[in-house]
């Protein structure tokens, strides 16, 4: 058998969006993607939802919105992330210190923010929302990356406004996908404001259809009608691919309990989308062979502080977790069938 790793669930109602779009509208501003933003900001209950070409675009645009606001910052990014997080950072503001992670969630924690850190990018790791009420005690500013955390919720209420801003991903093997794209959502009204101008290529609020007025410093980062499309129909399956992810978690869990790590948090405060199903093993690459062997693909994560681009850092925890975990396949097409397939020969090796 062989078991993808990720596999989107584009159908007949996608391909049928996407046609219609590119009959209606070419390029980026269209009706698809006002309405697109509409619907965002009305699924995670945010007052603003900014759609963009790609989640570190929304990275981006969310830095430079807090360096428009508060200027030069101490920029703290987790270790264990994907690289953008980090990387975005730098782009945006040069001072950019690499964080330790929770042992147990694999997020930030207050305990790994020092105090001379003025503003935090924290991640949802593998789609488990950070605490945010642990780490709103800290009194800086958030960028929260959510990229994988569509559809979580911390506290009974869906991730999206916790933190000052939060961006999202819609890449391909996100939970809901328009084959690339992002968004960012926030509460602030400044914040929508800034990041509509940055977006448009730092366009004047008021300008007049026909002028190109620029008062602000901004680029292309615009997602266009075609996708917002695609998004459109994704995003009304998102409860559907929450639940059954939840269902193929509950399964791995039962199946390999005492035999590797996991993610550990409490049920009572969140609700997990399980972007990714991650273990713990000593011995990854060679459990990683195996799975490979049998046609299973699975994945790793490189903590930021172990790329050859950044300096290499003592962060304990992000360093064992990243040599350690083992990424198994959790999709919004993936089979029980598959499921069991990808067991038998996970405790062949572990």
């Amino acid at each position: 058998m062989k078991v993808k790793w990720s596999t989107p669930d584009f159908l007949a109602e996608e391909l049928a969006a996407a046609g219609a779009s590119l009959k209606n509208y070419i390029g980026a501003n269209g009706p698809e993607v006002h309405q697109f933003e509409k619907e965002l900001a009305a699924a995670v209950g945010s007052r603003h939802a900014i759609a963009v070409c790609n989640g570190t675009a929304a990275l981006l645009v969310s830095l430079m919105c807090m360096r428009k606001k508060y200027g030069a910052m101490k920029v703290g990014v987790p270790s264990f992330t994907f690289i953008a997080s980090a990387n975005a950072s730098k782009q945006i503001f040069d001072n950019v210190k690499l964080l330790d992670n929770d042992r147990s969630t694999w997020n930030v924690t207050k305990e790994n923010v020092p105090s001379d850190i003025e503003l935090l990018v924290s991640v949802d790791v593998g789609g488990l929302s950070c605490d945010y009420q642990d780490l709103k005690g800290l009194n800086i500013p958030i960028v929260a990356d959510s990229a994988e955390s569509l559809g979580s919720t911390y506290r009974g209420d869906l991730v999206g406004t916790q933190a000052d801003i939060h961006c999202f991903s819609l890449h391909r093997a996100k939970i809901i996908s328009s084959g690339e794209g992002g968004f960012i959502t926030t509460n602030s009204d400044e914040f929508n404001e800034l990041a509509r101008s940055f977006v448009n290529h730092g366009y004047a609020k008021d300008k007049k259809s026909y002028e190109y007025v620029h008062d602000n410093f901004g680029l292309n980062f615009r997602m266009t009608d075609v996708c917002a499309a695609i998004g459109r129909v994704q995003l009304r399956k998102l409860h559907k691919y929450v639940s059954h992810r939840n269902h193929i978690a509950k399964i791995y869990k039962k199946e390999l309990h005492n035999l590797v790590e996991i993610q550990q948090y409490n049920d009572r405060n969140f609700l997990n989308n399980y972007f990714f199903f991650g273990i713990l093993h000593k011995e990854r690459d060679r459990v990683l062979r195996h799975l490979y062997d049998s046609g299973v693909e699975a994945k790793t994560w490189t903590a930021v502080h172990q790329q050859p681009i950044w300096p290499a850092l003592g962060l304990k925890n992000a360093e064992e977790i990243s040599n350690q975990v083992i990424l198994l396949p959790i999709h919004n097409c993936i089979t029980e069938e598959e499921v069991e397939y990808v067991l038998k020969r996970v405790k062949e090796v572990v």
